[in-house]
């Protein structure tokens, strides 16, 4: 008996029907611009700033082809925090000097939790600008909201690895003593940690 295998034809429809149109990728940023909006605001710390990559990051999407439904929200993400990090990208670069012989503590630089991340978003924005610089708040946004890679941080922040996992320590020792401060205590907690806490 021979199996079914879909054809060339087959397999395109199937492919086209699983991607967004541009209507569902503009949709995404209207329905989700309070959460773009406060990712670009960590990274610019302006206001003006941080709406401009939102609409930027959209206006780029608009004409954009190939994105998969199931990946809507992490586009719209991706593409506000690349315009938020245009819009600093010289803040940034000049923050990297901080972080040239700072070792980093935290050897598998974690990433925030789901709970860690809505209780950073309890966080007045006007609390995180003062208390971070540009780098360390790009950094906290992409490895511990985004869960990028820090390699990919580098690459996106234009920096050395070595210097964004400094600034990502900073940022994680800031989360820290501000959930210490709090009274919760599990900010910047590796995951390991997280997970021989369940047992």
């Amino acid at each position: 008996m021979e199996c079914f295998r879909p054809t060339g034809r087959e397999e395109q429809e199937r492919t086209k029907d699983s991607l967004a149109s541009s209507y569902e990728i503009q949709s995404i940023f209207g329905e989700q611009r309070e959460y773009l909006y406060w990712m670009a605001l960590l990274i610019t710390g302006d206001d003006a700033l941080a709406d401009q990559a939102v609409v930027n990051a959209s206006d780029l999407s608009a004409g954009r082809n190939g994105v998969f439904r199931d990946w809507l929200m992490g586009w719209a993400k991706y593409a506000t925090v690349r315009a938020a990090i245009r819009e600093v990208r010289d803040l940034i670069s000049a923050s990297a000097s901080r972080y040239a012989d700072s070792p980093h503590e935290h050897s598998d630089c974690e990433v925030l939790s789901d709970d860690q991340i809505a209780a950073l978003r309890q966080a007045d924005p006007l609390d995180v600008v003062p208390a971070l610089d540009p780098l360390a708040r790009s950094a906290l946004v992409l490895r511990g909201i985004q869960h990028a890679s820090i390699a990919d941080c580098a690459v996106l922040l234009d920096v050395p690895r070595r210097i964004v996992a400094g600034a990502y320590c900073q940022a994680l020792r800031w989360c820290n003593e501000r959930t210490s401060a709090h009274g919760a205590s599990n900010l910047g907690v590796s995951n390991k940690d997280r997970a021989d806490s369940r047992f």
